[in-house]
């Protein structure tokens, strides 16, 4: 019995196998890796290219207006801030002071058109600090077994 030897095409399909595992791999891996862009970094993005921005919620800056279900913020990363809006409804944890990423687009200088708001918040789980309560509306929502306000 003799051996024999494998013929071009059998390494032209190897190759060809080889090479769609390495792209689908290069797209499962591009695809899911998701990087936040600050207000100061947005301005370098073009106006139509989808991002995430992150940032801090200036306080006081929050407006919801319930006529058109707009709600605008203002976001900063301590150098530039940018003035963020949405047309959903915000979550219990969006406050003064709170990490946001919003996905959208830029729509001008110095504004962002968010599609999706998340709030991001302290994974830091702890007891409550001596003479600090429960918050009431947490406490009833606890109560009545419902997560909705």
């Amino acid at each position: 019995m003799t051996l024999r030897r494998p013929r071009p095409i059998t390494f032209l399909g190897l190759a060809l196998v080889a090479g769609a595992f390495v792209a689908l791999v290069w797209v499962a891996l591009t695809s899911t890796v998701v990087y936040y862009l600050t207000p100061s970094e947005l301005a370098a993005h073009r106006a139509d290219q989808s991002v995430r921005l992150y940032g801090i919620v200036v306080p006081k800056s929050e407006r919801w207006d319930a006529v058109t279900r707009t709600l605008s913020f203002a976001l900063t990363d301590g150098t530039t801030t940018v003035e963020v809006r949405s047309n959903g409804l915000p979550t219990d944890l969006f406050r003064d002071g709170a990490a946001v990423v919003v996905a959208g687009h830029g729509s001008g200088v110095g504004r962002f058109a968010a599609d999706e708001v998340l709030v991001k918040h302290s994974e830091v789980y702890g007891p409550l600090a001596p003479g600090q309560t429960v918050p009431p509306a947490v406490l009833r929502r606890l109560e009545q077994g419902t997560s909705a306000p």
